[in-house]
């Protein structure tokens, strides 16, 4: 499961870095490869996939901060509050390059 989270960003279909990164966090946080730890995980991925790619998460003036924003993200993804499309919207948001 961990495998195939981590390799769903680079099938092809995810080029632009908002696609990219939202396909990664979709995928850790809701396919439960581990018994704990899969939001934890999705956040640090997160956060080294767009360090790497050269981009930053910026938070939006009503964000209370880049970690709470990101935190609240992750729990809507797996309580399915956030599609992927919606993911994508919200990474497109936030996503800077650095």
């Amino acid at each position: 499961m961990v495998d195939s989270a981590i390799s769903r960003p680079y099938n092809g279909y995810y080029r632009p870095i908002a696609r990219k990164v939202a396909a990664l966090v979709e995928s850790m946080a809701t396919n439960h490869g581990f018994t704990d730890g899969n939001k934890r995980t999705s956040l640090i991925l997160m956060h080294t996939l767009l360090v790497k790619s050269g981009y930053e998460l910026v938070p939006l003036k009503t964000d209370r901060s880049r970690d709470a924003a990101a935190e609240k993200m992750v729990m809507a993804v797996v309580k399915h509050e956030l599609d992927f499309e919606a993911l994508v919207d919200w990474f497109k948001a936030r996503v800077h390059k650095r």
